[in-house]
């Protein structure tokens, strides 16, 4: 099983390359563009710094696909990073600051639910169509503007319409990118009957529980053990984060069990999300002192 996932995954990687890049001869050939074309060496010149500047606007309207459609829904905003960009949410102010976590320099945006809603799972689905069909308008956009304004800017407009479409086809084709599921797979786990459906409504329950109580008291045991008895180790490791913070505010201690578990799974996490939990638990403990 594990072997067919892997080749389904190499597929679905290469299937993208084929599209992106039969997308690519297709602009090269097309005589559409011969007019858009830099020539001198000032409009090449612009061309270069507008593609990085057109990177950065091409992640971050993917990015606000997802956040706006998240804030309209009734979610609550917790973070938005484009690059060196951050903004976020921190005892319950909102802050900008310097991102100098490079994996954050691709783009993220979340919200969370503000209580645990029966109608957080639809909502939630709409939240992750956004960012795709986001790309996608922002491609038809660069396009149409492209052949408006013609040259110097009218080949960057265009090279940002192909990165849109890239963007739309790496978080729709592949089901994953690392360790993390695609906008269009976290999509398919959440609608469709069974075990992924679970885990998702899951993490939804303990967000919305956790926003709406601002406690982990009244988060149903079992959402969290439906977490962590997952097989992938990331969902595992969010599950036992939330069983710490549990085991903390409702007994005061963290079980010797738990803390082994936890630490074991941190071993297939990456240092910084490592970190990252582990200041949050720190800050939790803290709360609970001065509580």
């Amino acid at each position: 099983m594990k072997k067919e996932s892997k080749y389904l995954k190499y597929l679905e990687w290469a299937f993208m390359l084929i599209l992106f890049l039969g997308m690519l001869i297709i602009t090269k050939e097309s005589a559409l563009l011969d007019s858009l074309k830099p020539d001198s060496k000032a409009e090449k010149t612009i061309l270069m710094l507008g593609i990085i500047v057109m990177v950065f606007i091409v992640l971050a309207v993917h990015e606000l696909g997802h956040l706006l459609v998240g804030l309209v829904n009734g979610f609550r905003f917790e973070l938005y990073v484009i690059g060196p960009l951050g903004i976020k949410r921190e005892n319950d102010q909102v802050k900008t600051y310097l991102n100098k976590n490079l994996a954050y320099y691709g783009g993220v945006a979340a919200t969370s639910p503000i209580d645990n809603n029966k109608d957080n799972a639809k909502k939630f689905a709409r939240i992750l169509l956004a960012g795709p069909i986001a790309s996608v308008l922002f491609a038809i956009i660069c396009f149409v503007i492209a052949f408006l304004v013609g040259k110097p800017l009218g080949i960057v407009f265009y090279t940002g319409g192909l990165m849109s479409i890239g963007i739309f086809l790496a978080t729709t084709i592949p089901s994953r990118t690392g360790m993390f599921f695609t906008d269009r797979k976290r999509y398919q786990r959440l609608v469709r009957p069974g075990t992924d459906q679970e885990v998702e409504l899951a993490l939804l329950s303990i967000m919305g529980q956790y926003a709406k109580d601002n406690s982990y008291k009244n988060i149903d045991w079992n959402d969290i053990n439906t977490l962590i008895t997952d097989q992938l180790p990331f969902i595992q490791f969010f599950g036992l984060f939330n069983l710490i913070c549990y085991q903390l505010e409702t007994d005061g201690v963290i079980e010797e069990e738990t803390t082994k578990a936890y630490e074991k799974t941190a071993e297939n996490m990456s240092k910084q999300m490592v970190n990252a939990f582990n200041q949050e638990i720190e800050k939790f403990k803290a709360k609970l002192l001065d509580g």
